[in-house]
């Protein structure tokens, strides 16, 4: 069996063009459900899986507690206040586990991502196979695109029958790495839901409040709706480019484009 991990992005479709066209069998299509998309996502996934049975495979999804109910039980945002970036393993990798545990307990199967190496420069190393990968239950990785430029990866996209989109995966809106094109797209809704919810968590005992995005590469700004205005200026870019600090990324390989 192989798993394709999909976020159903632009990867994503590149991935599932992929396996179709090299005729690979007894594949599943697997979603993590983040509770925390778009809310035009759920309507990509559909159209996704639904070319996925087109072409003989599987689907499945993971479910978690969402990304507001984490927050609520850690106390705080990953990556803010020191707690590390804990939202991937919680409502990905975690969910994904149990689902390879039940459907693949001897670990037979094959995982596979849409990891590509020009996405960025934390993956500029990825290899193609892992025997054995720890985020994936020590089962075999294979990262099939790794060396397939943008180019090559939209050509798959739009023979998959889609158009490749100008973002990356709205799987998790917004990332906790979002940039400043990213914030600027948010919409009011989401904004709304993060400013409530910063408001609930409140302060810590040292009293910063507990924010989504940390003020210090943000020119001060503090809470969701500062930090939106703060990137909607023309100069956010150029302010953004004086700091030392660099954003972190996700490396896993759960999250994609």
């Amino acid at each position: 069996m192989y798993v394709l991990f999909c976020s159903y992005g632009n990867d994503s479709i590149a991935l599932i063009q992929w396996a179709h066209e090299n005729k690979l069998r007894d594949v599943v299509c697997l979603y993590s459900d983040t509770g925390w998309s778009a809310p035009e996502w759920p309507d990509r996934v559909e159209r996704a899986e639904a070319i996925a049975h087109g072409y003989g495979f599987r689907t499945a999804r993971t479910k978690s507690e969402g990304m507001v109910e984490l927050v609520k039980r850690k106390r705080g945002w990953p990556g803010a206040g020191g707690q590390g970036q804990f939202c991937t393993g919680e409502l990905k990798i975690k969910p994904a586990l149990e689902w390879l545990a039940a459907n693949d307990p001897d670990c037979d199967a094959t995982c596979v991502t849409g990891v590509r190496r020009s996405e960025s420069e934390n993956r500029i190393d990825a290899p193609e196979n892992i025997e054995s990968s720890p985020n994936h239950g020590g089962r075999e990785l294979f990262q099939p695109l790794v060396r397939h430029t943008e180019q090559e990866r939209n050509q798959l996209v739009h023979r998959a029958g889609f158009d490749v989109l100008p973002h990356r995966s709205r799987e998790c809106y917004p990332c906790i790495n979002a940039n400043i094109d990213q914030l600027r797209d948010l919409s009011e809704c989401r904004i709304a839901l993060i400013d409530i919810t910063e408001q609930e968590l409140g302060h810590t005992r040292k009293g910063k409040p507990r924010v989504m995005f940390r003020s210090a590469r943000r020119k001060g700004a503090v809470g969701i709706r500062a930090v939106v205005q703060w990137a909607s200026a023309p100069r956010a870019r150029d302010q953004m480019d004086l700091f030392q600090e660099q954003p972190r990324k996700c490396d896993s390989g759960f999250c994609g484009g």
